[in-house]
């Protein structure tokens, strides 16, 4: 009787409880068997048997149906197999009269049941606990515990030595993606300032063309004289060229890159498209010198509004304090070139109170402190220095002796030109003074540019190196891992096949994995142990058989040998003989026997005594022996009468071995008790024929032995 093993618990009740009762019954009908229980008693457990695996069949396959298990079509090819050999079974356990042989039913269906466990339920174990309710005690688990345990459920081992390796180095790529990203945006910002800081170079040099323009078209305007005619057109020349030179820079820059400063662009190009008729009525002395400064001033304004907004526009805070500085020098520039026009008209005017020009006049006076200050606030100390290198000029020194005049109203001395080209030269140190700010502007831009490109490479070349190593780390730990499972996987298959030899290497990191490998090294030297006390067991089984075997080999040897002589008796040469007559027939083989009796052997024991007679079977079976090939067989069949068996053996041949064995009898002497006996041999030869059976040929041979002995004896008679 076999008990339930808990270890063969699949986790499912139904399951279990099927496997349970069909074990019962097993058993039950071992105990039947062992009882010699009446065939009904017998047929009865059967029947039970085969209803209730029908119904444990029907309800696996309907677990395995629900959940779709890629071997359902084998399971129930294997279900089939077994419900159809049940009958069977059956007929062979009631058909059998030996108990033993019935048990072996019992025996069966026990190794079927826990095959059926092991190799079939158990592998399927995760679609029984998900079809059903488990009979394991489930507790309510944490948010965290769902998470683990659907995420081990989800993903492979390896698969999670990948993705919680891989988390780190997507975070690390995203910073440092995000990183790349503001440099580069930094880099693109910078790279667009670049191109629009050409463009403030035109811009620089169109504004203070137009700037000259603008006093120069006042000084005409409020003079009565031509004074300022000539100088005038040759400045309208030279605006022209910055005009054109200022839109071939815009032709030669990227559209996209002039985006930020598309409005003034346009406004500018209206402009400049209502210039030369504007300068049309300033040659006819139709607008008032206030309107001809209005609108150089507006066109001056747009222009110088792009500065603005690149100082706005730029992230980078020493490439936008620049701009700004660059900015306010523009417009305290700006400033002085408005001074310049309108002092230049009040002196050609010559009358102040009732003049607009004045008011203004006096209001750039106050407003030039604060467009210092405005420079003064972003500027460095070095560019401060400088602009006060020029305020601080002789030049600067003959304008306040101007500006002192003109504000207490002492116009009669003062030439208008001498305020006009002082005003200039002064404007054109600031306008070198931003040539130099511009160019320090270019090199910033060029060096944020280049730290830009090498700050951008940088962290491309870093976040590279450190993907790759990451990954080569990641790839390293996971083939590391994968290996160490590969090694365990593959050792316990061969642990379970039989396999106790493979010893896995001793792992020194005292973690899951080395816990694993000593468990498996517990595992196998206890099954090693197992297997040696088996082994042991077996060895001594085997010893005891050996003995039995021998012992039986001996007894069935004592029952084949003739006793006296050594050779086979009449039994076993029955035996024999019969087999060997049956291979030559079938192949065909030539096949002899020798029928031999010693001559006068009844005179030899009355003469010598039956002791000597003995001792002449003997001597006789001895010579047998020594003459014949190991395949040929030798007998003893009655008191002196032998028979020899010479397979593959012709008449001829056997004839040619019977007088030699003849001769050899008759030469031969044989002393016993100081007696040299000398005796001789008759013997009968019968060769194979189709159809023959052993009693038939023996019989032939016994015919010719007889003739033999009517023919004188010592003689060798074949039948024909």
């Amino acid at each position: 009787m076999i008990n339930w093993n808990d270890g063969l618990s699949i986790g499912v009740k139904e399951v279990d409880d099927d496997h349970k009762k069909l074990l019962n019954i097993i058993n039950n009908l071992s105990i039947a068997i062992s009882n010699n229980e009446t065939n009904n008693i017998i047929d009865n457990i059967f029947n039970e048997l085969k209803e209730y695996t029908k119904i444990h069949f029907q309800r696996e396959e309907t677990f395995l149906k629900n959940h779709n298990h890629p071997r359902i079509k084998k399971h129930i090819h294997e279900h089939k197999t077994f419900i159809e050999k049940i009958p069977e079974l059956k007929t062979k356990l009631t058909n059998s009269l030996n108990t033993e042989h019935a048990q072996e039913v019992s025996y069966f269906l026990t190794d079927w049941l826990f095959n059926h466990i092991i190799e079939e339920d158990i592998p399927a174990t995760n679609i029984f606990l998900n079809s059903a309710i488990s009979n394991q005690n489930r507790s309510e688990k944490s948010i965290l515990k769902k998470i683990i345990d659907k995420t081990t459920k989800t993903f492979s081992f390896t698969k999670r030595i990948f993705i919680f390796s891989i988390i780190p180095l997507l975070g690390m790529l995203i910073i440092g993606f995000i990183i790349i990203f503001n440099d580069y945006s930094n880099y693109k910002d910078i790279k667009k300032t670049s191109t629009l800081t050409q463009v403030i170079t035109n811009i620089n040099e169109l504004a203070h063309t137009l700037q000259i323009e603008r006093g120069l078209s006042s000084g005409y305007l409020s003079s009565s004289q031509t004074k300022f005619k000539e100088n005038l057109n040759k400045q309208r020349s030279i605006t022209l060229k910055s005009i054109e030179s200022f839109n071939n820079k815009l032709l030669s820059v990227n559209s996209d890159k002039l985006l930020v400063i598309t409005p003034f662009i346009k406004t500018f190009q209206k402009d400049i498209n209502t210039l030369n008729d504007f300068r049309k009525k300033i040659d006819a002395n139709e607008v008032s010198q206030n309107t001809a400064i209005n609108f150089y001033t507006d066109i001056i304004k747009n222009i110088l509004g792009i500065t603005s907004k690149m100082a706005m526009f730029n992230l980078d805070k020493d490439i936008s304090s620049s701009i700004s500085s660059f900015y306010s020098l523009l417009q305290y520039k700006e400033a002085l070139g408005l001074k310049r026009a309108y002092g230049t008209a009040i002196i050609e005017n010559k009358d102040i109170t009732k003049k607009k020009e004045y008011i203004k006049f006096i209001q750039l006076l106050g407003s030039q402190n604060t467009l210092l200050n405005n420079f003064n606030h972003t500027a460095t100390s070095f560019q401060k220095d400088e602009l006060n290198k020029i305020i601080s000029s002789d030049i600067s020194s003959t304008i306040y002796n101007l500006e002192n005049s003109i504000k207490n109203h002492n116009l009669k001395d003062i030439n208008s030109l001498l305020w006009f080209k002082s005003m200039t030269q002064l404007i054109n140190n600031i306008k070198r003074f931003e040539d130099v700010l511009l160019y320090e502007i270019n090199i910033l831009i060029q060096n944020r540019l280049e730290n830009g490109t090498n700050n951008l490479f940088t962290w491309i070349f870093y976040t590279s190196i450190i993907f790759i190593l990451t990954v080569i780390i990641i790839y390293i730990f996971e083939q590391s891992s994968r290996n160490e499972m590969s090694q365990l996987i593959d050792a316990m298959k061969y642990l379970s096949h039989g396999d106790r030899t493979l010893k896995l290497s001793h792992v020194n990191t005292n973690d899951e994995m080395s816990k694993m490998y000593e468990a498996y090294e517990i595992t196998r030297q206890k099954l090693l142990r197992g297997d040696i006390y088996a082994q042991l067991y077996l060895s001594k089984k085997e010893l005891e058989i050996k003995k039995h075997q021998k012992q039986n080999l001996k007894l069935e040897e004592m029952a084949s040998i003739d006793s006296l002589t050594g050779v086979l008796n009449r039994r076993k040469f029955a035996e024999i003989s019969a087999l060997e007559l049956q291979r030559s027939s079938r192949y065909k083989s030539n096949l002899s026997f020798l029928m031999l009796d010693i001559d006068h052997f009844k005179n030899i024991n009355d003469t010598y005594g039956h002791a000597v007679g003995d001792e002449i079977l003997k001597h006789f079976a001895s010579i047998c022996l020594e003459m014949i090939r190991t395949l040929d067989v030798v007998a003893r069949v009655g008191g002196e009468e032998f028979i020899i068996m010479l397979p593959e053996t012709t008449g001829e041949d056997a004839y040619q071995f019977a007088e030699r064995f003849r001769e050899k009898i008759y030469s031969s002497e044989v002393n016993i008790k100081e007696n040299l006996i000398k005796y001789s041999v008759s013997i009968g030869i019968a060769v194979l024929d189709e159809d023959n059976e052993v009693k038939d040929i023996l019989h032939r041979a016994d015919k010719a032995l007889y003739k033999a002995k009517k023919s004188g004896r010592n003689c060798t008679i074949i039948d024909k």
